[in-house]
């Protein structure tokens, strides 16, 4: 077994965070909802005797890009037009 003498850091969260994922860049999958497979995705085990499909859009680990700050965990206003509200009298 080899040490080495590298000290790994761990990567600091964004200060403000992205709303959506929370700093960490990643979100649940929107085509699995988080679990990784798409049969029987709103139960927590498969039945007995049953196979997972895995996702493709996340390749099964459940886990998508945040689409508001896209993966780097850092704070974004939303993107898009404002439209100015007029006030009539």
């Amino acid at each position: 077994m080899m040490q080495s003498n590298i000290r790994r850091e761990r990567p600091k969260r964004p200060d403000p965070p992205c709303t959506i994922c929370r700093g960490t860049g990643k979100i649940d999958c929107r085509n699995c909802f988080g679990r990784g497979r798409t049969n029987h995705a709103d139960l927590v085990m498969l039945p007995k005797g049953e196979w997972p499909q895995w996702c493709r859009i996340c390749g099964g680990s459940g886990l998508d890009y945040c689409h508001r700050c896209h993966g780097t965990g850092e704070f974004r206003e939303p993107m898009g037009f404002h439209f100015a509200t007029i006030h009539r009298k």
